[in-house]
């Protein structure tokens, strides 16, 4: 048991002192909101994405592609979306949150939090399996979004044309795809390049994180407790566990079922909070969705992988 739980903060507890540490900074002015937000967009188009490019073209592509796992994963968002699209109307307490519900309980904080489970627990490899798995994750959890925000949330201010041109231009899958043309001829490209991409990529996980913990803001939760609690539910405790137990039962290796836990259990990604005020939508609640995940997810996580080290899933 003590193994399990060294092992379990030997990886949260590094990327909760970061974000913790950005809350800290914020709170005591050192960092501005104007900074947090200008750092945060630098991730975003130049470190996350030298991060993966760099990444990935070291790794032998036939190690990093997992068609059936990514399979899975894909199948089980889908059968998630659907169920709540079908579900959620149904309460009338989500009526004035309804896309911003759903939206919530599958749209993971990937390239951030995820990537920097996996790089703690599994080093290069889990992070060339998990940058792959994010790829077609993202695009997938956007196209959702998109959708479930067009038919809850949209005031006709964009088009879902506008919205899924944003995810063709996202920095992250341009990044990946241009790694995935590269690797084959990785070699020729000069040592001084990688050696200065190398240094991009080491700034943007701590950077990303110190931004997250910045970002954090415990206002407006109100009378929506209810609605902040079960997307909590379903995104930390439901989606994950439905994830390894599926995983388990088809056979894949420890490796492959430890990223997806760790992917899956991040909590919701900060950019479901820019697509919601994109689309005139319930603001306050988009933001407490992303807050309460994350201070929730250093639990969740943490107890998930003692679970899972105990029983030797992973």
């Amino acid at each position: 048991m003590l193994n399990s739980i060294h092992f379990s903060l030997s990886i949260t507890g590094p990327i909760f002192i970061l974000i913790f540490l950005g809350l800290l900074l914020k709170r005591s002015g050192v960092v501005t909101t104007e900074f947090s937000d200008q750092a945060s967009a630098l991730c975003f188009k130049l470190f996350l994405p030298a991060l993966l490019f760099f990444n990935i073209i070291e790794l032998p592509l036939a190690k990093l592609f997992k068609p059936g796992l990514l399979s899975v994963l894909l199948g089980l968002t889908l059968v998630l979306y659907l169920t709540l699209e079908w579900l959620v109307p149904r309460f009338r307490r989500l009526d004035d949150c309804r896309g911003e519900f759903i939206q919530s309980c599958f749209r993971a904080n990937l390239a951030i939090i995820g990537l920097a489970f996996c790089e703690r627990a599994y080093g290069e490899e889990g992070l060339g399996v998990a940058s792959m798995l994010v790829a077609i994750l993202t695009i997938s959890y956007n196209v959702f979004a998109v959708i479930t925000l067009q038919r809850h949330v949209d005031n006709g201010q964009n088009s879902m044309q506008r919205q899924l041109l944003g995810i063709v231009k996202n920095p992250l899958i341009i990044a990946i795809s241009l790694a995935l043309l590269v690797n084959p001829v990785a070699s020729f490209i000069p040592a001084v390049l990688k050696q200065a991409g190398g240094y991009l990529a080491q700034v943007s996980l701590p950077l990303a994180l110190l931004c997250v913990g910045a970002s954090l803001s415990f206002r407006g939760a109100g009378n929506n407790v209810t609605a902040i609690a079960w997307s909590a539910v379903v995104k930390l405790l439901l989606k994950p566990a439905l994830a390894v137990l599926l995983l388990v039962f088809l056979g894949f290796s420890k490796l492959e079922i430890g990223v997806a836990f760790l992917l899956l259990s991040a909590p919701v990604a900060a950019a479901s909070f820019v697509m919601v005020v994109a689309l005139g939508g319930n603001r306050a609640m988009a933001a407490n969705f992303i807050v309460y995940s994350s201070i929730l997810s250093l639990f969740s996580v943490s107890a998930g992988l003692v679970l899972l080290r105990n029983l030797a899933i992973i």
